[in-house]
């Protein structure tokens, strides 16, 4: 048996979306059936709980968790979060919990030491977690560090004015950090692809995808307008990844396509804009508990996919998707660019592709016909199931 410390940015109880912790959830549940598990995380700045959304209390039982306290404001939050300086920070790894990196550091080497862990797993974003790798190392030189990449770092983001920014963190931060690891899974193959030509020693790298937790039982449902689902954070902002306003544009002048389709969105969502509010194809829910959630999803005619910012779309491939895979539900992607989800979806034959920058959206709305059955299984979609996945962590941690 071996002790393993998850350092991460946010988790259950203090997190609005279950998608954002699914995969470490994940991770736990895999570990804990051999190995010790311990995990650190922050809570929210507002200190709100949300609950387990759906998910098992009791699968966290024998595992240790320590939350630190968030200092950060939400105005010097919401400065993070500002359209185009957004990305510049992101690189940066000027982030929700870099204020507290030290308490990270502190609460880390007591737990490392006074536990005497093998394995430390850093899960991010955020990636001001990252910066801890080297400290770490400093002090507990035998200890085996695992770096998870969620999402891209200097990877991730493509915009030529911030390019000098990330040639800079690439070259001199991140490849630092990642000489002090002992090995990296990634999400995604984009993300594994590129970070191999980082990582001088290949062997240390793995795609560890995410996946689907359950497979849903199906509901069939008989929908007179074509039923479209949305699970998981959504926004109006036009900086946003998840632009519900390419939607609403598409749609909003056009009352043949309004009396035909219909839009749910599932999610902790706040939708400002009452134009888009109270338009009346688009009903906006509360969220859903995972396992209801699983099942809303079967119900839908199509599930939508969404991711509209260019300069991050490449390596994208949503948590979510696997739990649509789950579904057998015929999938929507909307996005700008070419992205790693839609290729999924072309090769699984799970649906649509759609760059709206290149496309009317409108049009491709207008062709949209019902699916009368749901999606075969086939074997090959096993390999995306979470268990699947996280016996390549099993096989690193001994």
């Amino acid at each position: 048996m071996s002790r393993v410390l998850i350092i991460t940015g946010q988790f259950i109880p203090y997190t609005k979306s279950v998608g954002g912790i699914l995969r470490v959830y994940s991770f736990i549940n895999s570990l804990k059936k051999k190995h010790k598990v311990h995990l650190i995380t922050s809570k929210s700045v507002t200190k709100k709980k949300y609950g387990h959304l759906g998910l098992s209390k009791k699968s966290l039982k024998d595992v240790n968790l320590y939350y630190i306290k968030n200092k950060s404001s939400k105005f010097i939050l919401s400065i993070f979060n500002f359209k185009i300086l957004r990305n510049f920070f992101y690189l940066l790894g000027f982030d929700y919990v870099f204020n507290i990196n030290k308490e990270y550091l502190r609460i880390s080497n007591q737990i490392i030491e006074k536990k005497k862990i093998d394995y430390v797993i850093i899960s991010s974003p955020p990636f001001s977690l990252f910066y801890l790798v080297r400290k770490i190392r400093l002090k507990f030189k035998q200890i085996k560090i695992i770096l998870d990449y969620r999402d891209g770092w200097s990877t991730r983001i493509d915009n030529f004015f911030i390019n000098p920014v990330k040639l800079i963190i690439k070259n001199y931060i991140e490849k630092e950090i990642l000489k002090h690891s002992d090995h990296v899974i990634t999400a995604t193959y984009k993300i594994y692809f590129k970070l191999s030509f980082l990582i001088k020693d290949k062997l240390k790298v793995d795609l560890l995808r995410n996946g689907f937790l359950y497979k849903p039982k199906i509901l069939e449902k008989k929908n007179k307008q074509i039923r479209i689902g949305y699970f998981g954070l959504i926004s109006e902002d036009s900086s946003s990844y998840r632009n519900i306003r390419i939607v609403y544009d598409a749609i909003k002048n056009n009352r043949n396509l309004q009396k035909k389709l219909i839009f749910e969105f599932y999610g902790n969502n706040e939708i400002n804009d009452k134009d888009i509010k109270n338009f009346k194809v688009f009903k906006f829910k509360n969220n859903l508990k995972y396992k209801k959630a699983l099942s809303k999803m079967t119900e839908m005619d199509y599930l939508l996919v969404l991711h509209t910012e260019k300069s991050t779309s490449e390596e994208m491939v949503t948590s979510k998707f696997y739990d649509y895979l789950a579904s057998r539900t015929p999938i929507v992607n909307i996005c700008s660019g070419k992205n790693e989800v839609g290729k999924m979806i072309k090769k699984l034959n799970l649906g649509y592709n759609f760059d709206y920058e290149k496309n009317n959206l409108e049009k491709f709305f207008i062709r949209l016909k019902k699916k009368k059955k749901k999606i075969k299984w086939k074997k090959n979609f096993e390999i995306y199931s979470r268990k699947y996945q996280n016996k390549k962590l099993l096989n690193i941690i001994k």
